[in-house]
């Protein structure tokens, strides 16, 4: 928006740069306040904050139990998971500070919730804490042989903790860490995520016998086979995520197992590479990791790589020469990209399986068992585990999705839904069930497993709600199936680490008792099926450290191994008529369909040492009130967010104005000096308050700003205050005509905020909403000594406040827009977006009005080539120039053009094409190519009252997605742009 003055602003300038001086996060380069432009910054638009709020459940109550070294925050009801992460963390803490060189002791908040099932561990260093869900993931590579899903995610997240900790000594970490410790701690973590992540992967691999990722073949079979591909990863796409290539953990795999081959050298074990590699990068971040891992490891990055690429390729072709011949089978479908999952057979020449991949919707198809042609069911989201189920007369699947809550972004509910093969129609099943692998019960009633805390109990589905039929303790569900004729039920379940398979001993109405069927020594048994008859059992085990394909005869009692495969064979079905069985085989960025005759008479039957039957049945705990007894926690007190919000940072801030060197016909130049001050910063370990400000002398006098905002309640509400000022460029009407002048402008006022995030679909496709409203109260006056040229009246007009009452409205609105992982833009929905600045109430200064809208529409006219098609339009509306930006608004080419009073309308086009999907980088320099693209576009825009000339252009270009410093993302355009009105070719980029 313009001043008002009595005379013209010849230029728009930048004076007054402020810097927060210890908020670098780009090191040396940007800082927490950036270099602020000179005109003030609207508040209600916010500034650069540094922490933020979380909106949870108005109904979730949490409890604080203080420690030694970790505060537990914990949501009322799940204080038995809590106990298990305390214990776990106790455990493991001065292991896991030893491992990465902390010095000092660890202190910190760990928030444990349960209103959600999407599970999730993670360590925020803004502000710093660890925030764990009590249900545990149902990702076998990571919890099928730890004891609890608390036993391995605490540890787990202790070791990020713990990289966040790191205080090398003098250098950038230690300079900051004395203003702003959350900040150095953040820079810590701005190291490779491959390297951190193998760490603690490495970390929780050594804590229980046999658990952890590392001793998963899961987690295992994805770096042999990527290893032993083609195109086998270099050291940086182990130690990056990557963008558009799967497998989208990449950066865990090969994190973890270049961290253990880099440890475990020769007959010793030392992480001091480690130290070495994260004490440079604490001290000169700027450096980029790879300088670290050349300290640490003695060689270059490129050195490095080959190594470790010749090291595991060796290892892995010897393990493959020692396993072969491999099985023979036949590949239904698959290609790069793509993942079916969990097939049942349809009849004897069709399936149905789950598929997700690079071109495809996620969802239900039907596959030709011969030629592998597939067809859409429905396009579906479902849970990590891929278990579903299909009812017993082959007309519908069950299965669970996650169904977000629409008001709080972090609350995911499993919800069981019903799928019509029909045609695809789906009815949830259940309302706030919290279940997982539903399946059809022989009495026509539905089974599911509930989620209990970090475990999980067999449950009944009746009126939209879950009756829980077991009470077991310490036991995960994994898979509840009824055999063909309904006089027995196969039971997948965990206990302590041992995954087995149980059978129904007792069966009432509301009470289930399991006994021990069967189980593999040293195995972990991942999935079951039943065939046609009921006489045999097919299911998926890693015996031998690499997942195969078994069946049970439950008549002959044998149990024999089917396939023999390099990576890994799953979730194994046998067809109507007894003759084939398919299943899912891994191959490198693939889960491919495959069938293979049935004989298993043929098959090798597996050394009865090494099968297990029988054992201990799951018992319900002595008393159903907390099987990890309260007072294991310590003493509690209800949470009081004000206890946690002392400063956690106090910095110092720099304010100044640029010299300009006096000009012989200028009036006078006002000079604010120099500015010095101090900033403050906090939030609370749960996000319900946030604050930041700074307060600064300059000029003789007292400046500064003030925010506070809650997410205690829906809309989010925040407060600013701001007194702030700066000197701007003009001209002013002296006696002696115009003079060139420097004069000073002070703003201040008050804003009140609100926003409203609301989530209304996601399901494959995704609709959302998101509303906001500020309203800003500011008053506005010209100041200083430049003003003493002029007559007394008009010095007095100009330093008289102005008011000004603004509202700023917004809305954005997303519906069915749906992106597969290899599109660079949507390929189908619809985005629409609005903002307007009205000043609703002025004193001494015309109001000002503006609005600006569009929309976009994303066509899906080529999902296999990943082209993006969008068509635009958008509408802008002010009554008075530069009220909004338009630079994004105008045709490209014509940035420069500045859009006065009226309403202007603007269509357009644009196509996107991917060319090299790169997914690679430099080690030593910190450089991650992600993608490069070419686009073309053409744009026009006119005014509404078709008086004014027409703005368009024609052009094309090249793009680069790319990641700098680990952490920082751009999208980079160049390209040409015709403007067909001036008749010439200007260079665009953004």
């Amino acid at each position: 928006m313009s001043h008002p003055v009595l005379s013209r602003i010849f230029k728009s300038s930048p004076p007054l740069l402020r810097w927060g001086i210890v908020g670098v996060l780009v090191w040396g380069l940007c800082l927490v306040g950036g270099a602020r432009s000179g005109a003030a910054q609207r508040a209600t638009q916010g500034t650069n904050d540094v922490y933020s709020v979380t909106y949870r459940p108005p109904d979730v109550e949490y409890t604080t139990y203080p420690g030694d070294h970790f505060d537990l925050i914990v949501q009322n009801g799940v204080e038995d998971t809590a106990g298990r992460i305390l214990e776990a963390l106790k455990r493991t803490r001065e292991g896991t500070t030893d491992l990465m060189g902390v010095r000092s002791s660890i202190h910190m908040p760990v928030v444990v919730d349960g209103f959600s099932d999407r599970s999730n561990g993670f360590v925020t260093p803004l502000p710093f804490k660890q925030e764990i869900e009590a249900p545990s993931l149902r990702n076998d590579a990571l919890v099928a042989r730890a004891s609890s899903w608390p036993s391995i995610v605490g540890p787990h997240e202790l070791v990020h903790a713990a990289q966040a900790e790191i205080n090398a000594g003098f250098g950038y970490g230690s300079v900051v860490r004395v203003f702003a410790p959350d900040l150095a701690r953040a820079s810590n973590l701005t190291a490779p995520r491959g390297l951190l992540e193998g760490a603690a992967v490495y970390r929780e691999s050594r804590i229980e016998e046999g658990a952890g990722r590392l001793n998963a073949p899961l987690f295992t079979m994805k770096m042999r086979a990527a290893m032993l591909s083609d195109d086998p990863w270099s050291l940086t796409q182990m130690l990056s995520s990557p963008a558009y290539t799967q497998p989208f953990n990449r950066f865990y795999i090969g994190g973890a197992h270049a961290f253990k081959a880099w440890a475990e050298q020769g007959d010793t074990t030392s992480t001091a590479f480690f130290r070495r590699a994260t004490t440079l990068h604490n001290q000169f971040p700027f450096l980029g990791f790879g300088v670290g891992l050349w300290s640490g490891l003695g060689e270059s990055p490129s050195r490095i790589s080959e190594n470790l690429q010749a090291t595991l390729r060796t290892d892995y072709q010897q393990d493959l020469n020692r396993r072969r011949p491999f099985t023979d089978a036949h590949r239904i479908a698959g290609r790069p990209g793509h993942n079916y999952r969990r097939p049942y057979w349809l009849n004897a020449d069709t399936l149905v399986a789950y598929l997700h991949g690079y071109d495809v919707r996620r969802g239900f198809y039907r596959v030709d068992a011969e030629t592998g042609e597939r067809s859409l069911i429905r396009v579906q989201s479902i849970t990590e585990d891929y278990t579903y189920s299909l009812s017993r007369d082959t007309s519908a699947l069950y299965a669970s999705r996650y169904v977000p809550d629409p008001w709080v972004p972090t609350q995911n509910v499993a919800e069981a839904e019903r799928v019509r093969l029909r045609d695809g129609a789906a009815t949830q099943l259940t309302d706030g069930g919290r279940v997982f692998a539903p399946v059809e019960a022989p009495n026509d009633s539905l089974w599911a497993v509930r989620n209990d805390e970090a475990f999980s109990q067999w449950a009944i589905i009746q009126d939209q709600a879950a009756k829980p039929l077991t009470d077991f303790e310490r036991t995960r569900f994994k898979k509840i199936a009824p055999s063909p004729t309904g006089d027995a039920v196969a039971v997948l379940l965990n206990v302590d680490g041992t995954q087995r398979l149980y059978r129904v001993d007792h069966h009432r109405r509301d009470q289930v008792r399991l006994r021990p069927w069967l189980g593999l020594e040293d195995a972990i048994i991942y999935d079951v099926s039943w065939g046609p008859d009921g006489r045999y059992l097919l299911f998926a085990a890693d015996l031998g450290g690499t997942p195969n394909v078994f069946v049970f005869d439950t008549e002959g009692h044998e149990v024999r191994r089917l396939t023999n495969v390099q990576f890994g064979a799953l979730e194994p079905t046998l067809s109507p008529d007894r003759e084939t069985v398919a299943f899912v085989e891994y191959r490198h960025e693939r889960h491919e369909l495959a069938r293979m005759p049935f004989r298993p008479q043929a098959a090798p039957v597996v050394d009865s040492t090494r099968v297990v039957w029988g054992g201990e049945s799951p018992q319900p705990p002595p008393r159903r009130v907390q099987s990890t007894a309260s007072a294991d926690l310590g003493p509690g007190r209800p949470y009081e967010a004000w206890r946690h919000l002392a400063p956690r940072m106090v910095y110092p801030t720099l304010s100044y104005d640029p010299e300009e060197a006096d000009r012989p016909d200028a009036a006078r130049f006002e000079r604010l000096g120099v500015g010095v001050g101090v900033g403050v910063a906090g939030s609370d370990p749960l996000g319900r308050w946030r604050y930041q400000g700074n307060g600064y002398w300059q000029d003789g006098r007292l400046w500064g700003s003030a925010t506070v905002q809650t997410g205690r309640w829906l809309l989010r509400p925040s407060l600013t205050a701001y007194n702030s000022p700066e000197t701007l460029p003009v001209r002013l009407d002296t006696e002696g005509g115009l003079r060139a002048a420097r004069i000073g402008f002070e703003e201040r006022g008050i804003a009140l905020g609100a926003q409203v995030p609301v989530r209304l679909q996601s399901n494959v496709y995704r609709s959302a909403l998101s509303l906001s409203l500020g309203a800003e109260y500011r008053q506005t006056r010209f100041f200083g000594s430049a003003l003493n040229v002029l007559e007394e009246d008009r010095a007095a007009r100009l330093a008289r406040w102005r008011d000004r009452l603004t509202l700023f409205p917004r809305v954005a609105w997303g519906h069915r827009v749906q992106q597969n992982p290899r599109d660079l833009v949507p390929n189908q929905g619809v985005v629409a977006r609005a903002h307007a600045e009205i000043d609703a109430w002025t004193d001494g200064v015309p109001a000002s009005r503006a609005l600006r809208s569009e929309v976009e529409v994303y066509l899906p006219l080529f999902l296999r080539s990943h082209t993006g098609v969008r068509l635009g339009a958008g509408v802008l509306s002010q009554n008075a120039g530069a009220v909004l930006g338009t630079s994004t608004f105008v045709p490209r080419g014509y940035e420069d053009l500045s859009l006065g009073a009226g309403s202007y309308v603007r269509v357009g086009a644009e196509i996107t094409q991917p060319l090299w999907y790169i997914d690679d980088g430099s080690t030593l320099f910190p450089f991650y190519a992600k993608a490069l693209y070419g686009y073309g576009f053409g744009q026009a825009l006119r005014g509404v009252d078709a008086s004014g000339p027409t703005y368009s252009s024609v052009g094309a270009g090249i793009g680069l997605q790319f990641r700098f410093f680990y952490a920082l993302e751009f999208d980079l355009q160049i390209g040409a742009a015709a403007r067909l009105e001036p008749g010439d070719v200007e260079l665009v980029w953004r």
